[in-house]
């Protein structure tokens, strides 16, 4: 029997990586002569790079700046992807929330200058195709701090030009691009997209907005919006995604040129699921917490929609699952609770992994 083990990381608990070893354990307890393959996944947003990792070609460590201005150690990697050199450069580890201690996320300083950063690094290294994970961003800053970092030079009315050590995005009138990156032009930026949209209004408060600087961070990005407007001729607001990662995703569509794509889909060609489940007879995803969330691109719906596609039954697991959500085509779902608990205790690194492990030994022996 062929088993694909393909789900996302349980988030603040374990990895996907060791998501899918302990889904491995359990199907193996279950019957040794199992054949199981591994296909850790991400939908394109934080995990991205670890789900990759075994088509991981090299590691670039790079020193750049965290939302809050200090420094922070961090990387890039690269793959083949169809003959040719890719760099994929997850946002969360140079912009992410996670950087950024609670009592300091001011949403009027945070911004992204770590991300153009490393993107001028790949581009350096000499990589000319990027894929820009996004997700998990502590940033609302409509993507300025990175244009800066790339070398895109941001004036107020006055005509004075914007500094680089906060977030400027409801100054900016007018966009210099010609000390932009050289190399930049010859880049295809293809940008994984998971649904962060509503960039100030539905995410500003996750990421200690308050009520005051929401009113001016959308302020802001209108006000980018119509200058981008006004000098590319780009509609921010027809651009699907723009409102990722804080406005990320407008300027890398609106302002770079880049591709809005299903990071889940891009993941899935670059790890060659497709192959994998084509020849299985048994497919486990999952994610942390199964919800009405999950049928909106997250990994397990997605997992469970090609495997239906080639006639193959997909189980999930989750920690928490709401039992009021509809979870088609999953053939079901499983929590790996064993029984009431805290949520630390739940997410406590040990426990989560006996707990897949053993729901997920239950449910191959249904099948074997």
């Amino acid at each position: 029997m062929n088993i694909v083990m393909a789900p996302d990381s349980f988030k603040g608990s374990l990895s996907a990586l060791e998501v899918a070893k302990a889904m491995a354990e359990g199907a193996r307890a279950a019957n040794p002569d199992v054949n199981v393959t591994l296909m850790p996944m991400a939908d394109g947003g934080e995990g991205t790079i670890d789900a990759l990792e075994k088509s991981v070609s090299r590691h670039f460590p790079v020193t750049v700046k965290s939302p809050t201005g200090d420094a922070v150690d961090t990387n890039f990697v690269t793959l083949t992807y169809k003959g040719r050199e890719v760099a994929v450069i997850e946002c969360a580890r140079s912009t992410g929330l996670a950087l950024v201690p609670e009592h300091e996320r001011d949403q009027a300083v945070l911004n992204s200058f770590g991300l153009g950063e490393q993107m001028k690094y790949a581009v350096k290294a000499g990589v000319r195709k990027l894929v820009v994970s996004l997700g998990g961003s502590a940033t609302t800053d409509g993507g300025t701090g990175m244009l800066q970092a790339l070398g895109f030079r941001l004036f107020n009315e006055k005509n004075e030009e914007l500094p680089n050590d906060r977030n400027a995005l409801g100054e900016v009138a007018r966009i210099d691009d010609r000390n932009v990156l050289p190399e930049l032009v010859e880049c295809d930026v293809t940008n994984p997209f998971y649904g962060e949209n509503g960039a100030a209004y539905v995410y500003g408060p996750q990421k200690g907005a308050t009520g005051e600087q929401v009113l001016r961070l959308d302020e802001g990005l209108r006000q980018f919006a119509s200058v981008v407007f006004d000098q590319m001729g780009v509609d921010l607001q027809q651009v699907e995604g723009a409102g990722a990662a804080g406005g990320l995703g407008g300027a890398l569509a609106g302002v770079l040129g880049a591709r809005m794509e299903s990071g889940f889909l891009i993941v899935a060609d670059l790890v060659g699921l497709e192959d994998a489940i084509r020849t299985a007879d048994l497919v486990l995803t999952g994610e942390g917490s199964l919800d009405a969330q999950s049928a909106h691109g997250k990994v397990p719906m997605s997992v469970a929609k090609l495997a239906e596609s080639y006639g193959i039954m997909a189980v999930g697991l989750a920690g928490a699952v709401d039992i009021a959500g509809r979870y088609d085509p999953l053939r079901a779902v499983f929590s790996v609770q064993t029984g009431p608990c805290a949520l630390e205790e739940a997410l406590e690194e040990t426990n989560a992994y006996g707990n897949i492990r053993h729901v997920s030994e239950q449910v191959v022996r249904m099948f074997v």
